[in-house]
Order: structure tokens, then C-alpha cells, then sequence
């Protein structure tokens, strides 16, 4: 009870502080002194509330108050919403094995915006916490949070990072909704690599669209996010404001997105990357190494080998096919090529006996079309298509049985 009867002073103090508070007649320097010493009490307050969630989510008060979960209890509690006591009562456990970042807190040098990003990451990556929390007191929020989703993206074998991007795969979504205003929303969750291909195509036709406006001087310029949601509408309706004409019949189109893709050397030989090798999308995330070998292959790639600040190579790879190889693929693969297949349309190049990131070329006995789906499983599925023009198989993993055209 001394905690309690401690905090009840504390807040009375409180009460009087806000109940005479005139900002108007404290000088400005002052007022951040102010700013800086409330900042470390809530920093502090949050502390608190973290340290004894755990223990609180164990009672019966939630229950007998009539919420559906302590979580649903602590965000009445703490005024704050739903997603956000959610990620206190896991931080709040995650806690329970970081000692280190439990003593951040004590003392005030951790915040709870701080402590929701390093507790996973540094619960499922022990090794990682002292250097996120270094990170945490010389880095912006953004700067850790970008450091705990490097130390998450370690799963330790290439199975591994597969396994973890087609979790995020298999959990997808794009939602819609019109609100009260009649504003039409939409929010959506992709890998990464999707995600790149979504982001780049959208600010090379949000660009084309500003560059458009900027040749009309009655036009008003609009803020990039506007641009951005023009060029959104623009990609889904067709009607592109670039200028680039049509590519002609059988001729390959250009491709449409251009992905900037940062790798260590070491995780690109390896296969996988480990705590402290990056493999990420610029300005997007990490991505498996597996990923990085297959190119997005509908996208022109230019990836950046690394070591440490060091960059070893560039390397533009993006997979244009030369004109008469795709019209012989076109003409030789009207459908996918997998046995049971009839899809027609977005089907990708796929160069099925040798990577390209191992081959480096486009030639015809080099490559199928197969649709999006089964380009997945091969990539991503541990999937294999064998066989060639005619008797085409595409194998399972390891101890399955291969799918044949017979």
C-alpha cells in the first residue's frame, strides 16, 4: 500500500500544480523547463502503469467491472484506445524477462512509446537489448522503431524469413469504408516487397502528375500526399498522367515500379541475414534475402551490396525482357505454364531452371510464365517448376509428391 498511498500524493500535488497553472504569465524559458520536468514525470507515470499491468491484469477487477479483457479495463482506466492498452499489457509481460529495460524505465529514461518497440524485439532477440536501448537514448522514436524491425526481421535460417513473410502474406487485407463526411477510406496490410512495388509505382505517377500541374500556372500546387492520392486513382482507373505511350503488341512493358533494395554481401551469399546484417527496401523494410535473389521480378531492382557503412557493389537488375523473347514467350505460354492452370492474365516471367540472380539472363529456354499465385510458391513455397515446354511438373517441398501434367 505504500505505493499506492506514495502515487495518491503525487497526484494531489498535481492537482494543485494544474489548478494554479497560468501558462500566460511564465516566462517562455520557463515554460520549457516546465515542458521538459512534466515530460520526465509522465515518462515516469507510464512506468508505473507498466510495472504493475502484469500484476493487475491477474485480479478480478476487470471482470467484475464487466470488461471482456484486462486490456478492455485498462484502456477505460487510462483514457487511452483499445490498441494502445493492448500494447501495454504486452509490453507489460514482455517486461518480466528484460531486466535491463524494466531499470530504463525505473529510472525515467525510457518512455512507453520506446518500451513498446524494444520489448518484443529485444524478448524474441535477448542479445539485441543493450544495443536498442542505446539506440533508444541517441535516436528518435522512428530511428528505434526502425531498429527493433531490423533485430524482428532475424529469423536465423532462409526458412525462417520465408516463414515470416508469408505470415504477414497470409494475413493481408485492404479494407474500405466511407465516413460520415462522406470521405472514402481504405487501409491495407502487404509484405514488404509489395508494398514497394505499391509505394514506388505511386510517387512515380504522383511525380508525373505534379511535373503535369507545374506546366499549368492557373493550377494550385496541392501537397504530395494530394499527388498521391490522384496517382491512386489514376493506377486503379487507367488513366495515367505520365505521357508514356503504350508499349506496342508483344513488346514488353517497362516496368513498373523501380525498388531500391540494401543488402550485406554476407546475407546475400548466406541465403539469410543475421542480428546485425541488414536486408531491407529502402524506405519500405526488411525482406527476406530470398526476396532479394528473385529480383521482384516485375520490378526494375537496383540493389546495393553492404558491408558495414562500406557499399561493395551496385547492381541495376531489373528483368526487362528483350522485345523477340517476349513475344516467343507469349506465343509458347499464352497460359500458365503449371498442369491445371488456365489463368491467362498478370502472369510473370519466371526463370524456372536457374535464378537469375545466379544465371543473369533472358534467354527463351530460360524462362515461363506462370500467374501470380503459383510465382508465389515457387518463390516463397519452397516449390519447384520442372520439366520444360511440354511436360511441365511443379514439385512440392521436400517429401511431396511432384504434380505432373500426366
Amino acid at each position: 500500500m505504500v505505493v499506492l498511498a506514495e502515487l495518491s500524493k503525487v497526484s494531489r500535488v498535481l492537482d494543485v500544480v494544474l489548478a494554479d497553472a497560468d501558462p500566460d504569465v511564465v516566462a517562455t524559458a520557463h515554460a520549457a523547463d516546465i515542458v521538459e520536468k512534466a515530460a520526465e514525470v509522465v515518462r515516469k507515470a507510464q512506468a508505473v502503469v507498466l510495472l504493475f499491468t502484469k500484476r493487475a491484469a491477474e485480479s478480478v477487477r476487470w471482470r467484475d467491472e464487466g470488461h471482456k479483457s484486462p486490456a478492455s479495463w485498462l484502456a477505460e482506466t487510462t483514457k487511452a484506445p483499445l490498441g494502445e492498452a493492448i500494447a501495454m499489457v504486452e509490453t507489460a509481460q514482455a517486461l518480466q524477462d528484460l531486466p535491463d529495460t524494466t531499470d530504463a524505465l525505473r529510472s525515467g529514461e525510457l518512455s512507453f512509446a520506446q518500451a513498446k518497440c524494444i520489448a518484443p524485439a529485444a524478448r524474441a532477440h535477448p542479445e539485441a537489448e543493450t544495443e536498442l536501448l542505446r539506440t533508444a537514448g541517441e535516436d528518435s522514436v522512428k530511428g528505434l522503431r526502425d531498429a527493433c524491425t531490423r533485430v524482428h526481421a532475424v529469423k536465423g535460417s532462409a526458412h525462417g524469413e520465408i516463414a515470416a513473410r508469408n505470415a504477414v502474406h497470409a494475413a493481408r487485407y485492404l479494407r474500405t469504408w466511407t465516413e460520415a463526411d462522406g470521405a472514402f477510406r481504405l487501409d491495407a496490410k502487404l509484405t514488404c516487397d509489395a508494398g514497394a512495388k505499391v509505394k514506388s509505382a505511386l510517387q512515380a505517377e504522383a511525380d508525373a502528375i505534379f511535373k503535369a500541374a507545374r506546366l499549368r500556372p492557373d493550377t494550385e500546387r496541392e501537397s504530395p500526399d494530394a499527388y498521391r492520392a490522384d496517382a491512386l486513382v489514376a493506377l486503379v482507373a487507367g488513366r495515367l498522367h505520365g505521357g508514356a505511350a503504350a508499349p506496342a503488341a508483344g513488346a514488353p512493358a517497362a516496368p513498373a515500379a523501380t525498388v531500391h533494395v540494401r543488402v550485406d554481401a554476407t546475407a546475400l551469399r548466406r541465403g539469410h541475414a543475421r542480428l546485425g546484417e541488414v536486408c531491407e527496401i529502402a524506405g519500405v523494410g526488411p525482406v527476406p534475402v530470398a526476396t532479394v535473389r528473385r529480383q521482384l521480378s516485375d520490378a526494375a531492382v537496383k540493389y546495393f551490396a553492404v558491408k558495414g557503412t562500406d557499399v561493395l557493389s551496385v547492381c541495376h537488375v531489373g528483368r526487362t525482357i528483350p522485345a523477340h523473347v517476349a513475344s516467343a514467350l507469349q506465343e509458347r505460354d499464352p497460359v500458365c505454364v503449371v498442369p491445371g492452370c488456365s489463368v491467362a492474365t498478370g502472369l510473370e516471367a519466371h526463370h524456372w531452371e536457374v535464378d537469375y540472380a545466379d544465371c543473369r539472363t533472358t534467354s527463351l529456354a530460360a524462362l515461363a510464365r506462370i500467374c501470380a499465385f503459383h510465382h508465389d510458391l515457387v518463390t516463397y513455397g519452397e516449390y519447384k517448376l520442372e520439366g520444360g515446354p511440354g511436360k511441365w511438373g511443379l514439385r512440392p517441398p521436400p517429401d511431396g509428391d511432384l504434380w505432373d501434367s500426366s
